[in-house]
């Protein structure tokens, strides 16, 4: 611990929590496999058929994959518990920046990009979980028909936006993490002291 709180301690995910994320996995994929067979056949004849396909299984394949990942890798918090031991929203943003300049956190500091990285104990799995909810949604959007042609490729295209900045803000997760990871700066798992990392 420092001044500012209880260093960020964690438990292992219960079985519970990793049984239902494996399970989400499964539905992520039979989900896809119904927009996949109801999209085949409506629009057995569309232009761009292929291409959604391959585009939407790509997306809801990476969706699968982490939340199958995740799910074995989403702890329990001990501490801190959320509050004032979280630290001040400025303060977290200082002591990111020190880390990512290559500079030396000072105690406190290195206690709050813990905390970071604690509080980004779920962005894999709520990615996972977009990822694979509107992946195979643009299957469906690039060939929807109607009086506005131009409307289903939109939404198509506005659902890659949506995905791309989840994939953005996953990637600065996981760019802190392995920094964070480097200068020993990860949440902890209570008990045994050993460092929690949420990347494979």
């Amino acid at each position: 611990a420092t001044a500012g709180g209880a260093w960020p301690t964690v438990r292992p995910p219960s079985t519970r929590a990793v049984v239902l994320g494996r399970i989400g996995a499964g539905v992520a994929l039979a989900w896809f496999g119904v927009v996949y067979s109801i999209t085949t056949d409506v629009h057995a004849r569309a232009d761009h058929l292929l291409a959604a396909i391959v585009t939407g299984g790509v997306l809801s394949l990476v969706g699968v994959v982490l939340l199958w990942l995740s799910a074995s890798r989403v702890p329990t918090r001990v501490a801190p518990a959320r509050g004032p031991e979280m630290g001040l929203v400025a303060d977290r943003a200082a002591a990111r920046r020190v880390l990512r300049s290559g500079g030396t956190p000072d105690g406190e500091q290195r206690r709050l990009i813990a905390v970071d990285v604690l509080a980004d104990a779920r962005v894999p799995q709520v990615a996972g979980a977009v990822f694979a909810l509107l992946g195979p949604l643009v299957t469906a959007a690039v060939n929807a028909s109607g009086p506005l042609g131009w409307a289903g490729p939109a939404t198509a295209a506005l659902i890659v936006v949506v995905l791309a900045l989840v994939g953005w803000r996953t990637w600065a997760a996981h760019a802190l993490h392995r920094a964070a990871d480097r200068r020993h700066t990860v949440p902890r798992f209570e008990h045994t002291g050993t460092p929690w990392r949420p990347w494979p």
